[in-house]
């Protein structure tokens, strides 16, 4: 059987900076969906009281910056050991 061998700091420190920035565009990304959604959401209700896809894009943009933030952060607790 293989023995685990933890992974060098000048192979990790990268890594885990690369995380963290991959987390914050993958934030921003959600940030700027669920602006758009918000837009979208108001036009139509000015318009004719209409519920379109815009409240499924606000959900699912929050959805998503849960499922990242929980991932990376998941990533980051697992890898250094």
């Amino acid at each position: 059987m293989l023995a685990y061998k933890q992974m060098p700091a000048d192979v990790l420190a990268p890594l885990m900076q690369l995380i963290d920035w991959l987390l914050w565009v993958v934030l921003l990304f959600c940030l700027a969906w669920l602006i758009v959604s918000a837009g979208r959401l108001w036009s139509q209700m000015r318009s004719d009281f209409a519920v379109n896809d815009a409240s499924h894009g606000i959900v699912m943009s929050l959805i998503g910056a849960i499922v990242a933030t929980s991932a990376s952060a998941i990533a980051l607790t697992l890898l250094p050991t």
